[in-house]
Parts: structure tokens; sequence; C-alpha cells
């Protein structure tokens, strides 16, 4: 459901997976080692800009554009007037409005621009980048309410005590692969600050998705989730320079 990865499952498998969804930052984990890879391999050949359009690009082809289609929903979504329910048709309408133009271009500009901000010897930041849009992801399904679709056994399964399990494993991922970015020469106590920051805002984002959710639409549904995945990023880019401009 994650990657284009061809695996048979059936209707108890994502019953299973959505039970334990909150070990979705594994998923992320793949990703992330994907992304850090190519940032650090062609940031040896070429500038930040073309690295970043690079790792996006392999990025969303492997999870067949599906968050992406997710941003440009909520985008038409938000811009919708009318009730919650018309709210949501306009998420599910096929034609893309405006709304959906501008979250899909403005934000894929903020996190490409930010990407290619970041050191390519520093890859724990794309690592992050993907290990915490999954943790953001579970908190938005934790906090929400579902609605038929998708997304709906994931909602419904997730459990706000179980936010701690995914911070957790999340935590944890990017401990154990932060040594390769201080290898690489960045200072230990500027990673761990760096890596509790990132955390935080990938729970906060999460959080605040959902109040956005609920407010607009009454629920938390597919499209959602995946937009969360990649504003989600930007905010964990954007924290990560951060703390690299406080703490050179």
């Amino acid at each position: 459901m994650f990657t284009i990865i061809p695996v048979e499952i059936t209707g108890n498998d994502v019953d299973a997976l959505s039970r334990k969804f909150w070990t979705i930052p594994i998923i992320g984990l793949f990703y992330g080692l994907v992304a850090a890879t190519l940032f650090y391999i062609l940031g040896n050949v070429f500038n930040g800009l073309i690295c970043s359009a690079i790792v996006l690009l392999t990025i969303h082809g492997l999870n067949r554009f599906l968050h992406f289609d997710g941003l440009i929903d909520l985008g038409d979504g938000l811009i919708a007037t009318g009730t919650h329910d018309e709210k949501l048709m306009a998420m599910k309408d096929t034609r893309v409005g405006a709304g959906g133009v501008a979250f899909g271009l403005l934000f894929t500009l903020l996190i490409l621009f930010s990407l290619s901000s970041v050191p390519h010897v520093i890859f724990i930041v794309p690592i992050a980048m993907e290990v915490l849009a999954k943790n953001s992801l579970f908190t938005t399904a934790a906090f929400g309410k579902p609605r038929e679709g998708l997304g709906n056994p994931f909602v419904s399964n997730a459990r706000r005590s179980n936010v701690v399990y995914s911070s957790m494993i999340s935590l944890v991922l990017l401990l154990i692969f932060s040594s390769i970015s201080y290898l690489s020469g960045a200072h230990s106590h500027t990673l761990a600050i760096m890596i509790v920051m990132m955390l935080a805002a990938s729970i906060f984002t999460g959080y605040l998705m959902s109040k956005i959710a609920m407010r607009s639409f009454r629920s938390v549904n597919g499209d959602l989730l995946g937009a969360t995945n990649e504003i989600s990023k930007a905010a964990v880019l954007i924290t990560a320079l951060a703390v690299m401009a406080w703490m050179p």
C-alpha cells in the first residue's frame, strides 16, 4: 500500500497492518535510506537543487505519487466553500482546482529548496524527513475521526496513546543513523538537538493537521493522511535548517 513493490495481501493483512499502524516510521526508514543514499551520492556530482529534485522524483515514484495526490486534493478541499460534505466533494473531485495547484506547487518548492540547503554529508536529515513524515501521518490518524474510504481502518485503529510508540520508534531509528552523520563531521550535540526538534515538529504538524481536518471535514481520510506526509516533510526540513543556523 505504501510502495510500488508488489506484495500479495488480503483484507486480513490490511486489517493487521492497521492495528500496528504505529510501526509506520519503519516504512519511512526505507524511503529515508533511499533518499539519503541518493542525496549523498548525487551531492558529489550535482548541485543541491538537482540532487533534491531527483530525490523527490524518486520518492514520489516509489509510492506512485500517492501522498502528492493527497496534498493536491487537500488544497482543493480547503479552499472550497459550503458545508463539510461539499468540501469533501471538492477534495474527491478528479479535476484539479486552484487550491490543489497551489498546495502541490508551493509545498513541493518548499521541500525542494529546504532539502537543497542541507549539506549533503548531513544525510540524517533526508532520513528524518521520511521517518518523521510517517510519524506525523500516524499522529494525524490518532487524533482524527475516521470516514468511509481507504484510510478508514488506519484512522479507526489508531490510538492517541500509540503516538508515544510511533515517536519512540522514530527517535530510536534516527539516533541509530545519526552516527553516520556524526562520522561525517557533524557535531554530536547539534545532531541530538536537531533530532529532538524535528521529532517535536513532526508531532505538532500531525496534531495540527488533525485539527484542520476535523474543523474543515469533520474526519480524517486517506487524502488528509497523504497530505500530512508531504506537509510534515517541509516542517521537518525547516526545523533542521533552523537548528543548523542557530547551532552551526
